[in-house]
């Protein structure tokens, strides 16, 4: 045999094998699975990292839109635990339908605001803090004659702001 015929059926056993290793090849998929379990990774990774790089309010507004049964919970607990700290004193900031009012206490929710449903609670009570409205050029401090030693509060824009007038 001569150099070419042995070159030939070199060539044709390549040939021949190249095919044949190409069918038995099996590549391995993955399952939906194991796709969907990838991306909710990937998912809860970037949320991580944006909780961590911007702060997890940041996150919260996506999360969570409506808190408000939230905070009558945390308000009935506080007036049945006769917490006067939790009830008079603890800011909270309350969502319902897209309007969110912050640093309120439940005895301002439960007294000035009866949308949320939240109770007054006969066995607390919250007589050092007065609520007083304001018009639009009036400052706080102008609301302390009458309200002496107490802690006049207005909600301002969304947020409920507080004033310690002084003691006669």
């Amino acid at each position: 045999m001569n150099f070419r015929g042995l070159m030939n059926k070199k060539q044709k056993e390549r040939n021949f094998a190249a095919p044949s290793l190409l069918r038995q090849r099996k590549g391995q998929g993955l399952s939906v699975n194991a796709i969907i379990l990838i991306i909710l990774g990937l998912v809860i990774l970037v949320m991580m990292i944006i909780g961590f790089t911007i702060g997890w309010s940041g996150i919260k507004t996506f999360v969570s839109k409506d808190n408000s049964d939230t905070i009558v919970t945390a308000c009935n607990i506080a007036c049945s635990t006769n917490s006067q700290n939790n009830f008079c004193d603890t800011k909270r900031e309350v969502t319902k339908d897209g309007v969110t009012l912050k640093d309120v206490t439940c005895n301002y929710l439960a007294k000035e605001q009866p949308t949320y449903k939240i109770e007054n609670c006969g066995s607390i009570s919250c007589d050092t803090i007065a609520f007083v409205k304001l018009s639009n050029q009036e400052i706080l401090d102008s609301k302390c004659p009458g309200n002496e030693g107490k802690i006049v509060q207005a909600l301002i824009g969304n947020t409920l702001q507080s004033f310690s007038c002084a003691a006669k």
